[in-house]
């Protein structure tokens, strides 16, 4: 807590600006607000209401759905490998693979993996180092 009250005191003694409506120089100083004309279901909200620079139009009422025509087509990917660390794997999204099932194996990691991705990694290598 001590620490926290350093730091603002030392934000303000340095001179960062801090935004804080009606205060003179703020960080708002140099910024030019375009007019705004808010028609129904908005109402305008002074910067001084919302914390804000400048004026806004709000709408306690208007819900707008969130965007998800981007995911089209997306799996996600698939889970780890039945074999892996069920707590080292969690959360584990693999990416799919695009080989046939008999070209595909296990290395003991959280994925299965194409027979083209055989080839030892840096990770492997590391895995293999005695100290």
């Amino acid at each position: 807590m001590t620490q926290l009250l350093l730091a603002a005191l030392a934000a303000v003694a340095i001179g960062y600006p801090v935004y804080s409506p009606g205060s003179a120089g703020d960080t708002c100083d140099k910024i030019s607000c375009k007019p705004v004309d808010c028609k129904p279901p908005f109402e305008y909200k002074s910067p001084e209401e919302m914390g804000t620079c400048c004026p806004l139009c709000w709408a306690e009422t208007v819900k707008t759905p969130g965007d998800r025509s981007f995911v089209t087509g997306l799996s996600g990917g698939v889970g780890p490998n039945n074999a892996a660390d069920p707590v080292l794997c969690r959360d584990v999204m693999c990416p799919p693979l695009h080989c046939d099932v008999p070209e595909q194996f296990f290395d003991g990691r959280c994925c299965t993996k194409c027979q083209s991705a055989a080839a030892p990694s840096a990770a492997d290598f590391a895995a293999s180092y005695k100290v």
